[in-house]
C-alpha cells in the first residue's frame, strides 16, 4: 500500500510540474526543452507518418486478456480485475480529458489545440501497468515487455509529430499513476477476495551486491560552451536536444561496461539546425544508498557524424536514479562532452542535462 501511494503522489507531483510548464506554452520558445527535443524529428525524420500507435497502446492490455482467457493464471479474478481497471480508466480518462480541454496546448503540426497530455502514451503506459499488476509477479518480462510497447508508442507520437517531449512524460506518470490509485481502490474494497491462491505480493527488492543488466531509454537538453561571437557567427552551434538508447553490461556487482547511441539536434544562432549522430562506450560505476538512490558515474569515448563530417566523441558524467520498482528506476543525468570535428577550433564542449526511463533486471 505505501508504495502504491508512493506512486499517486509522484505522480501528481510530476503532474503539476509538467502541467506548469505546457501552460506556459514553453514549446513556442526556440529555447525550450520540447523545441530542442522536437527538433531532432524534423532533422532526421520530418516525414515520419504512421499509425501504428493507434492499436500499439492497448497491445499490453490485449495481452494481459488473451493470456487470462487462455487459462494462465493472473494475480485478479475477472470480476476483481475488471473493477480494477474500471477505476484506472476512469482516473486516466478523467485527468487526461480534463488537462486537455483546460491547457488547450497547440500540437506540434498545429493540428489541434488538446496536445497536453497525450492521451495514447496514457493509454499504453496504463496498459502496461495493468499488465505488470496481473502478470509482472510471474516474470519481470511480462512487465518489460508492456512498457517497451508503452515507450514505442510514447516516442511514436514524437515521431508522428502530434506531441511535445512533456505531453509524453506526462502522459506515462498518468498512465502508470491512475493504476496504482484504480488497484489501490479495490484493494481496500475487495479484501483478500479474488487473489489467486498463489499470487504472492512482490516485495520492493533491490540488491546491489547482485549483477544487473539495464537498458535506457535517454532525452536530454545540450548546451554549448563557448564565445557568445562564435555563435552568432555560426562557427559553432547554440545548443540542441539529444535523444538515444543506451546500455550497460555488468562485469562485477555495481560496475561495468556501458554503451550509449544518440541523436542530437544542433542548432545554430540563425536558425538553422543539423543532425547530429553519436556512438560511445565506456565504463561505469554504481554507488547505492538510501535503498531506493544510485549515483553512478561514467566514462566513455567514441565517434560522432555531423555535416558530413565524423570525429572524435569523449564524454564524462554522473546521474542519480531512483529505484520505482524491482525492475525500474528513473534516472537524472548529466553529461561534459567533448566533440572534435577536425576544425580550425577543434574541441567543442558541451554540457548536456537530462533524464532517462531504465529497466534492470
Amino acid at each position: 500500500m505505501k508504495r502504491a501511494l508512493l506512486y499517486i503522489l509522484t505522480t501528481v507531483f510530476l503532474l503539476c510540474a509538467f502541467s506548469w510548464q505546457a501552460d506556459a506554452q514553453y514549446a513556442t520558445d526556440s529555447f525550450s526543452f520540447d523545441s530542442d527535443i522536437s527538433d531532432i524529428r524534423e532533422s532526421i525524420l520530418p516525414d515520419f507518418h504512421y499509425t501504428y500507435d493507434d492499436w500499439l497502446q492497448y497491445g499490453p492490455a490485449a495481452l494481459m486478456v488473451g493470456l487470462k482467457a487462455g487459462g494462465y493464471e493472473s494475480r485478479s479474478s475477472w470480476g476483481r480485475m475488471f473493477v480494477s481497471d474500471v477505476f484506472s480508466v476512469g482516473a486516466m480518462a478523467v485527468t487526461v480529458n480534463g488537462l486537455k480541454y483546460t491547457i488547450k496546448r497547440t500540437r506540434p503540426d498545429g493540428s489541434r489545440h488538446n496536445s497536453f497530455p497525450s492521451g495514447h502514451t496514457a493509454t499504453a503506459f496504463m496498459t502496461a501497468t495493468m499488465l505488470h499488476k496481473e502478470y509482472g509477479w510471474r516474470s519481470p518480462w511480462f512487465s518489460i515487455g508492456g512498457y517497451t510497447a508503452a515507450a514505442v508508442t510514447g516516442v511514436s507520437r514524437l515521431l508522428n509529430n502530434k506531441h511535445w517531449m512533456t505531453d509524453i512524460a506526462a502522459g506515462a506518470a498518468i498512465g502508470i499513476g491512475s493504476v496504482h490509485l484504480g488497484y489501490f481502490i479495490t484493494d481496500k474494497i475487495f479484501g483478500e477476495k479474488g487473489l489467486a491462491e498463489s499470487f504472492i505480493e512482490p516485495s520492493f527488492h533491490y540488491d546491489p551486491t547482485q549483477k544487473h543488466y539495464v537498458a535506457e531509454l535517454i532525452f536530454g537538453q545540450r548546451f554549448v560552451i563557448g564565445a557568445e561571437g562564435q555563435k552568432q557567427m555560426g562557427t559553432i552551434p547554440v545548443r540542441g536536444g539529444l535523444a538515444g538508447i543506451s546500455t550497460d553490461i555488468p562485469l562485477i556487482p555495481g560496475a561495468g561496461l556501458t554503451a550509449r547511441a544518440s541523436a542530437s539536434s544542433m542548432t545554430y544562432a540563425a536558425g538553422s539546425t543539423l543532425p547530429m549522430y553519436s556512438t560511445l562506450a565506456g565504463g561505469y560505476w554504481n554507488f547505492h544508498f538510501a535503498r531506493i538512490l544510485e549515483f553512478q558515474t561514467h566514462l566513455m569515448a567514441g565517434c560522432s557524424w555531423m555535416n558530413g563530417n565524423s570525429g572524435i566523441d569523449l564524454a564524462a558524467g554522473v546521474s542519480l536514479s531512483l529505484i520505482t520498482d524491482s525492475n525500474f528506476k528513473i534516472k537524472a543525468f548529466a553529461d561534459f562532452e567533448s566533440l572534435d570535428f577536425g576544425r580550425t577550433s577543434p574541441w567543442m564542449n558541451t554540457f548536456v542535462v537530462g533524464w532517462s526511463s531504465a529497466w534492470f533486471w
